[in-house]
């Protein structure tokens, strides 16, 4: 089971101010090429999604929380299309003040090398807090133990299996209490490719080993894609086990949001198109550049959140066992 770092063609946007504007027509094409929108968007909301009885007994937020990526059904043409090019982050409208709205996009990646297929490998949200002007990013240990409607106790990441990103984001919403805004879900061919499409990634590993024919020595290292797969993908030998490929995980991903970054829009363009068999996104490119805009800090100030729980083995399989408290905190935290 291979960990996938998502977001490669978004992240490389959000990197960027003038996200691919220069070649206009390029952008439009590519933006089509990866746009898939979830199969469950709007309302009303399928029952049990974000009414979870975990959540009920605590405060009522001081802003209200966003709709996120659910579209009310009754909405008028003009506003319904509004709605697809404004979203949680550009609606200036009340109750949200302007410029203090968070916003929430889960990044999942599979273990396979096509889309569509096999288990959800990383589970990562990412939300944008102009508050405190910090991007928070949680990794959601892929053995975390949950109730799935019509299949009983599962690890979170075979909602993936059962039906895609759809009801894996419907799941990990029903986790948090929280809707996200935005999607993003990327194959192991395309993490493979990003990371060599960008000459590699710099990372620091606080461990040596093998595997898959590749040696990670211990201290600063540069890693091509083969190498950078197998620095996010191994836990057995790690002391922390999912919770340490968690850590390496993000240090991968934030590697490729500083590199791509560093390139020109017309090199990131060529870039995302020999990328976009392989990610899939709801994301458009105006978008991406006015999320950008409206959130500067990104790449300056982030902080990682980790999910605290243990590993129980029940009825011969390994779980992570988060508490219904530690939800709790990560829902006050992020909403």
């Amino acid at each position: 089971m291979v960990p996938v770092v998502s977001a490669v063609l978004v992240l490389g946007g959000l990197a960027v101010g003038g996200w691919l504007y220069s070649t206009h027509q390029q952008v439009q094409r590519t933006g089509v090429s990866v746009y898939r929108a979830l199969v469950d968007d709007g309302m009303p909301l399928t029952p049990g999604v974000l009414d979870d009885p975990v959540f009920r007994s605590l405060p009522a937020p001081a802003v209200p929380p966003t709709l996120g990526r659910y579209v009310p059904p009754k909405a008028t043409k003009s506003a319904a299309s509004s709605a697809e090019v404004s979203g949680p982050f550009l609606d200036p409208s009340p109750p949200r003040p302007l410029g203090q709205q968070k916003v929430h996009i889960l990044l999942l990646g599979n273990d396979q090398r096509k889309l569509g297929s096999g288990r959800a490998d990383t589970i990562l949200t990412l939300t944008f807090d102009p508050v405190a002007k910090t991007l928070f990013l949680l990794s959601i240990p892929r053995d975390t133990r949950i109730e799935l409607p019509g299949y009983g106790p599962v690890k979170i990441n075979a909602a993936y299996a059962y039906g895609g990103a759809s009801l894996q984001t419907s799941v990990v919403e029903r986790f948090l209490g929280i809707p996200f805004d935005k999607y993003i879900e990327v194959s192991l061919d395309g993490f493979t490719r990003a990371i060599d499409e960008i000459g590699g990634v710099n990372v620091k590993s606080a461990l040596t080993f093998d595997l898959d024919g590749q040696h990670i020595a211990r201290g600063a290292l540069h890693l091509n894609g083969p190498q950078a797969l197998v620095f996010a993908r191994m836990r057995h030998d790690d002391p922390l086990g999912d919770l340490g490929r968690n850590q390496r995980q993000q240090q991968v991903i934030q590697a490729l949001m500083r590199a791509l970054g560093g390139l020109e829009s017309t090199e990131l363009t060529r870039v995302i198109g020999r990328l976009s068999a392989d990610v899939r996104t709801d994301f458009s490119p105006s978008e991406v550049v006015r999320l950008r805009a409206a959130h500067p800090y990104m790449l300056t100030s982030q902080k990682s959140v980790k999910v605290q729980g243990t590993n129980r083995k029940i009825g011969g399989i390994w779980y992570y066992l988060v508490p219904d408290q530690e939800r709790r905190r990560l829902h006050l935290l992020l909403r």
